[in-house]
């Protein structure tokens, strides 16, 4: 037990920590995607507040004649109006007149210390009609022409230090702090529902090793509250449930099939013996011989049972479709079926209708179907009683419905549901009468491939009926 605990604790551990390191991975990729695109866009508000704010600075110079005119306090307005505009750092910003003559300078940010000197200003700029920004080697300058009419009557040159420009790290740390606590809500989460999940994966483990050890009576929780996993357990209790009869189902049929085949071959091997030896001569000696061969036909028919089964359950079987006047068929079926002794002291009666009663079927797949029912009612009822089999159709689903009843002792309301599956045969049958379990699913195959169907229609103490339902013809 400790074996096993532990082993559920390393592989709840495994989970955790692998969701935990898809996690880890998601979320660094989103820090690094969230990060690239603060910055970006950091870098472009800038910029355009840095253009917005060279613009202003020019035609703050720029007087009523359009010439340049550098205004008393021109450094004061520039530290205020840097702060409007939220710039970070410090710049240089130098103003030339219409022949290049530097008529205002404010120095960027220099080397500090003793006997440091202020940088000097740059080159006049090329003169221009609008304003153009570009990056050199660490600045980003923006230059703006100066003037009111077509030709500029000097420029402004912005130099501002693109490292500054993009420097956003006052957003980090809030970036940070989120992913962190998404991390940890994220793990938290994923622990937490790790942990309550074990219970029905582990009881699904169980159960799966309980079947391969061939025991599949699973017992299912019922206290799963997921949809989902309560939806799974128990289908996948149905599952075990259905395989645990089909496994039964497959001990009986070799236990039958054995049985079944046993019988006639020890019975016609004891006779033939008896002739062979000459134990029993003249008459009893065909007597057996013809008693032989009953047995071997009977074997023959339980093969055919069983070849044809398998050839029509794996398609290798063809349906016809022809017209048939079901009810001139059935009647026919009918008179065959009563010839043979063996339903002599049966009672067979039919309500068939006088008009054609036509279908698109196959008519030996249809009295195999019928003589099959009518079987099983002779011998339900040992050989003495009242069979019916009547026509009714049904106009608002466009279906004959072939009922055949009887009124004999019905079949159990335990094995009821059952009949149809293959191989089965009811407590009745095992005892009295041969066979292999494949008459009913054969023939509800049968009637599913002619688009009908077969269904016990009733069955109690007083009697049994069968429906089996054919489509009109079109």
């Amino acid at each position: 037990m400790q074996t096993q605990a532990a082993s559920r604790q390393t592989l709840l551990s495994r989970w955790t920590y692998r969701y935990a390191l898809t996690l880890l991975v998601g979320l660094l990729a989103i820090g690094a995607a969230s990060a690239l695109w603060i910055r970006q866009d950091t870098l472009h508000e800038r910029k355009q507040s840095l253009k917005r704010f060279a613009v202003a600075a020019a035609e703050h110079v720029t007087g009523a004649d359009g010439a340049v005119r550098i205004p008393d306090g021109y450094y004061e307005w520039i530290d205020g109006t840097q702060r409007e505009y939220r710039l970070p750092g410090q710049f240089a910003l130098a103003v030339y007149e219409p022949d290049g003559t530097l008529a205002f300078y404010k120095a960027g940010p220099g080397k500090s210390g003793a006997g440091a000197s202020a940088p000097a200003a740059p080159a006049a700029p090329p003169q221009g009609d609008r304003v153009q920004a570009s990056r050199q080697g660490d600045a980003y300058m923006i230059i703006v022409p100066i003037g009111r009419g077509r030709d500029a009557d000097g420029s402004l040159l912005l130099s501002y230090s693109y490292g500054e420009l993009a420097r956003v790290e006052q957003n980090y740390p809030l970036m940070i702090a989120l992913l962190l606590s998404a991390g940890l809500l994220g793990w938290t989460i994923i622990f937490l529902l790790s942990r309550h999940l074990r219970k029905p994966i582990y009881r699904l483990r169980d159960a799966l090793r309980q079947m391969e050890a061939g025991d599949y009576r699973i017992d299912v929780p019922a206290d799963i509250k997921e949809k989902e996993l309560h939806e799974l357990l128990v289908s996948f209790g149905a599952m075990a449930a259905r395989l645990g009869r089909l496994e039964a189902l497959r001990t009986e049929l070799l236990a039958g099939v054995t049985h079944e085949l046993k019988t006639p071959v020890a019975s016609i091997r004891g006779l033939i013996s008896a002739v062979r030896d000459e134990v029993v001569k003249g008459a009893e000696a065909a007597e057996f011989l013809d008693i032989s061969l009953a047995q071997t036909r009977k074997l023959e028919v339980m093969v055919d049972d069983l070849l044809e089964f398998n050839a029509f359950a794996s398609g290798s079987v063809v349906i016809r479709s022809e017209p048939i006047d079901l009810g001139k068929l059935l009647a026919e079926v009918v008179y065959q079926w009563g010839l043979p002794d063996w339903n002599g002291g049966l009672n067979l009666t039919t309500a068939l209708p006088d008009e054609p009663a036509l279908i698109d079927g196959d008519a030996g797949r249809i009295q195999q179907i019928v003589v099959n029912l009518l079987n099983n009612a002779g011998q339900a009822m040992g050989g003495s009683g009242s069979i019916k089999l009547s026509i009714v159709p049904q106009q608002a689903e466009r279906m004959y419905e072939i009922v055949v009843e009887d009124d004999g002792p019905g079949i159990p309301e335990e094995e009821q549901e059952r009949i149809f599956e293959r191989y089965y045969r009811g407590s009745g049958k095992k005892l009295s009468v041969g066979g292999l379990g494949l008459g009913l699913t054969y023939c509800r195959m049968l009637a599913v491939a002619m688009g009908g169907s077969l269904a016990l229609l009733r069955s109690s103490p007083q009697g049994t009926a069968f429906r089996l339902l054919l489509p009109m013809k079109s």
